[in-house]
């Protein structure tokens, strides 16, 4: 059973900070990203990004850890209500200022796309047949083997300040309409814009956006949003320029579109992907230095397998604050004794716990137990000394 909750959102968040934070890291060290690959890196921030959209937790085989005590009272502490009449508390409060962080994010978006779609259809230009940009770009459409580049549509747009592709359904490719380059460099630019299309590229920008408006609070989103940025370009750089020669020229057309300038550009539409919009000295380091390109096997597993166990982890780790403030306990809440409550010991050594015959909470242990409560070996058991009204 799948169930949201204040501590499934924590999980997630801690999780997910803690695997930007090794992406940070392996990004920095130049040699540990090539011994793991690229293509592992992204899907790395694939993984990044479930996590972050889905913080569920799976019950009943969810496992809680209860936090130290000292942690466990500031935890309880943001969640004691305390204002308008003590039907509020810090936490109420982050949660109002979380979702409207949210919702002004979408509103933005909203507008930005809608402005930016009614811009291209009013602005943008149809190239002809004749011209040297659709020239390269027919000779790529013949030359591909899926469909999906059929799809693709090419268009001027006389603000842009750098090519990009952009749309998921409909996917476009806005080129300046005064960028002035030569067929081979226009092909390099068109296929680059066409192999992100074709490693769908956009839709981890699309992710990547929607995690950037959820958690706008956090800081580390924008680490990882800009290191992707430049992990998904690299990618595509080292595809297009194989060989020396190819090197060469893919630099040079790079160099030569980033140095193009324009008054007051358009702002590249959300979710579109920009030729030039990235480190250009990490992309030329990239491909300019000796460098050894192969995976390292071990290292891709080693590091897939950390991966993989503290993602899953993650879904059957719940971790908890163990604490109630005083404040908390009227006439209106039952409190815990040994006359109302007993414990029945499950096979994995946890306890589950019964208040007045109905089931609580699974404990890890009986430290977390009230001194001297009943314990029962199984259900059965239990049934035969307690009125059991829910079970587990």
């Amino acid at each position: 059973m799948l169930d949201f909750s204040i501590s499934s959102v924590n999980m997630a968040i801690l999780v997910s900070n803690l695997f930007i934070i090794f992406l940070v890291l392996i990004f920095r060290n130049r040699k540990v990203m090539f011994r793991l690959g690229l293509p592992l890196l992204v899907g790395f921030v694939i993984l990044i990004c479930v996590r972050m959209i889905f913080p569920v937790e799976l019950l009943p085989i969810s496992h809680n850890v209860y936090l130290p005590d000292l942690l466990a009272t500031i935890v309880g502490e943001t969640r004691r209500v305390r204002f308008l009449h003590d039907t509020v508390s810090w936490w109420n409060i982050f949660e109002i200022v979380w979702g409207c962080g949210f919702l002004y994010s979408l509103f933005k978006y909203i507008k930005r796309n809608y402005d930016c779609q009614k811009y291209i259809r009013k602005h943008a230009v149809i190239l002809s047949d004749s011209s040297i940009p659709m020239q390269a770009f027919t000779q790529i459409k013949s030359e591909a083997t899926k469909k999906g580049v059929q799809k693709i549509s090419l268009l001027a747009l006389p603000p842009l300040k750098s090519p990009v592709i952009y749309g998921l359904r409909r996917p476009c490719i806005l080129i300046p309409d005064a960028l002035k380059l030569s067929e081979t460099e226009w092909r390099y630019v068109l296929l680059h814009e066409v192999n992100h299309y074709l490693h769908k590229d956009l839709y981890i920008k699309f992710l990547l956006h929607i995690i950037c408006m959820i958690y706008w609070w956090n800081p580390f989103c924008r680490f990882l949003k800009n290191d992707t940025d430049t992990i998904l370009e690299m990618r595509i750089d080292q595809t297009l320029a194989n060989n020396p020669t190819h090197t060469a020229e893919y630099l040079s057309c790079l160099l030569k579109t980033a140095s193009y300038q324009i008054e007051n550009p358009l702002p590249a539409p959300d979710f579109s992907i920009n030729f030039c919009d990235s480190v250009l000295a990490r992309r030329f380091e990239t491909l300019t230095q000796p460098q050894n390109k192969s995976t390292s096997a071990l290292a891709a597993i080693v590091f897939l397998s950390i991966s993989f166990f503290i993602y899953v982890s993650s879904y059957f780790i719940i971790f908890e604050a163990n604490y109630f403030p005083p404040d908390m306990f009227t006439d209106d809440i039952i409190i815990p004794t040994e006359d109302n409550c007993f414990v029945i010991k499950c096979p994995d050594g946890q306890y589950d716990f019964y208040l007045y015959g109905e089931y609580i909470e699974t404990l890890p242990d009986k430290e977390h137990c009230i001194i001297g409560i009943t314990t029962y070996k199984n259900i059965q058991e239990a049934r035969k000394h307690e009125k059991i009204i829910s079970e587990k």
